[in-house]
């Protein structure tokens, strides 16, 4: 009867422990290296919280692992994308006091410095959204004059504030001195007119309905309309005169002097990666993508902008272009870089030479998958793809300084706007995949208009989504790009008028309702894309003249 008993009690104490094991298996059957991967695969399947638990339990469990400095990077990371920004802030400062020498400090830098802008950017709203509480109190009481004066002086002193309190401070350029002022453009792909004579009457036409900027297309993609006022001596190139790309025209000069005389300002809307003109023949100059479907490194569309030779060209022909008596200059859309652009040899070398490894498909993507579509995407992308993207992302920033740097060389007065996809200002994790775009960075580089195409057509094609959601959307962008931003007039919300997949005008109406929302948000810049006189731009005037 004893043993009976004993061996009873053992099978009960032997259940007991198994049970526990059981219980624990997933931190004693794990190793650091094991609950590490564990923990980026939640990160990147967007299961933020497990993901930190995980991290902290590999420092718990592994405080000698040589995986723990990556851990402590990861939690700040996870804590910044779920916008706990104080959160984030303490532990980015504990990482970059804690491992000065280790292999994130730069990113740990980086993202202390973005949590910083988050901080000051909610706490300056909370401020302003004080200021007009206590405005509209006094309001009551006091003679109206009076406070329109008061609020004028305290706009100023906002202003004023977010100038000084940037998100990375920097000695102010040249530019800065000038005012940015609003405006309303209209950008023009293609003027109809035969003559000059017949593009001045458009101009005059669009002065009388409102407008006061044309954003002028001075490039000449092949294949693309050719303006019918003139003509072409190339089939591809420019509207300026320059040595660096060929000359389809030299008309330039002509448009800006018909629209200052009736009024009007003018930028030239001039691409970049794309002004690969006459240069076809040399693959060196082209970018590289990677193909998900053949699994190579081919050559893509566009200019290899890690080439010293290309760089040199642009900016002989950005120099050129300040040139002339232009106000400013857009930058077209194809400032950008997708997740499988640039594995050419220059950008590997840059790369490898900054961060000690090479750039590599195999290590930047996870699960790429081919859609019913015929589309490849991925389920995710790993820790060394970010740091590239946002490794290029800078690159391309940089590119742009030395463009404008160029261009003001004759003309230090001239604007520079810098076109960005609406998702650029809703997710900063995809604006970086996607198009190494990042709002803040852009910031740091003091463009005086940020260009937003909020092309809410197009978004419904490409989202799936109904006429109501994709306004209600670009409202959402318009709210959020001022709050970001700071200063309305900077922002430049680019407004579809032309549905350019069915070729058929946007009806008044539709442009009237998603207009009335963008501008309830704040005073913002406005750009009709694409300028067609068959739409009555003239019907809105009192939609952006009331805001004012």
């Amino acid at each position: 009867m004893m043993k009976r008993w004993m061996v009873s009690s053992i099978a009960i104490i032997f259940i007991f422990f198994l049970f526990i094991s059981f219980i624990k298996g997933d931190n004693q059957n794990l190793n650091a290296g094991d609950l590490y991967d564990l923990a980026m695969e939640l990160f990147y399947t967007g299961k933020y919280e497990e993901s930190i638990e995980r991290f902290l339990r590999l420092i718990q469990t592994f405080p000698q692992s040589r995986l723990v400095p990556y851990a402590y990077y990861m939690i700040a990371l996870t804590n910044l994308k779920m916008e706990r920004y104080e959160e984030a802030l303490k532990k980015f400062e504990f990482y970059i006091k804690t491992y000065s020498e280790g292999d994130r400090i730069k990113e740990a830098k980086r993202g202390l410095e973005i949590c910083q802008e988050r901080i000051k950017e909610i706490s300056k709203i909370k401020k302003e959204d004080s200021i007009k509480k206590d405005l509209e109190a006094k309001k009551s009481d006091q003679n109206l004059e009076k406070i329109e004066v008061q609020e004028e002086y305290i706009k100023k002193e906002i202003i004023s504030s977010k100038e000084i309190e940037g998100s990375i401070p920097e000695a102010k350029s040249s530019h800065e001195t000038i005012k940015v002022k609003r405006r309303i453009c209209a950008q023009v792909f293609y003027f109809d007119g035969k003559s000059l004579s017949e593009v001045e009457k458009r101009i005059r036409d669009l002065k009388k309905a409102g407008i006061d900027t044309i954003i002028f297309r001075v490039f000449q993609n092949k294949g693309d309309r050719i303006y019918r006022f003139i003509k072409p001596q190339q089939e591809a190139g420019v509207y300026f005169k320059t040595e660096h790309a060929p000359v389809v025209f030299d008309i330039l000069g002509k448009i800006a002097e018909i629209s200052h005389r009736n009024g009007m300002d003018i930028f030239a809307w001039m691409t970049t990666r794309y002004a690969d003109f006459g240069l076809d023949v040399n693959p060196d100059y082209r970018c590289r993508n990677y193909n998900f479907e053949t699994k190579r490194v081919e050559i893509a569309r566009g200019y290899n902008l890690f080439h010293p030779e290309i760089i040199s060209r642009l900016e002989g022909i950005y120099r050129d272009l300040g040139r002339y008596p232009i106000d400013g200059i857009l930058f077209q859309d194809d400032l950008i870089l997708r997740h499988n652009e640039d594995f050419s040899l220059e950008a590997n070398k840059a790369f490898l030479k900054e961060y000690g490894f090479s750039p590599h498909p195999d290590n930047f993507y996870i699960e790429p998958y081919k859609s019913e579509n015929g589309k490849y995407y991925v389920k995710g992308y790993t820790e060394r793809f970010w740091i590239w993207a946002n490794w290029k992302n800078r690159w391309l920033m940089d590119i742009a300084k030395r463009l404008i740097s160029a261009a003001k060389e004759s003309n230090p007065n001239l604007q520079f706007g810098l076109n960005l996809y609406y998702e650029t200002i809703l997710n900063h994790s995809n604006a970086i995949a996607w198009f190494s775009q990042d709002l803040s960075r852009a910031k740091e580089t003091n463009f005086d208009y940020y260009a937003i195409m909020a092309y809410h057509r197009q978004t419904m094609k490409e989202l799936n989504i109904e006429e109501q959601k994709a306004i209600k959307l670009m409202v959402d962008v318009s709210q959020k790009a001022i709050q970001r931003i700071g200063n309305p007039s900077k922002v430049l919300m680019k407004i579809q008028i032309l549905d350019w997949k069915a070729y058929e005008v946007v009806p008044e109406k539709e442009v009237r309702e998603i207009l009335s929302g963008i501008l309830r948000q704040g005073d913002v810049s406005l750009a009709f894309v694409p300028y067609i006189h068959q739409f009555p731009l003239h019907l809105l005037k009192d939609k952006w003249s009331g805001s004012n």
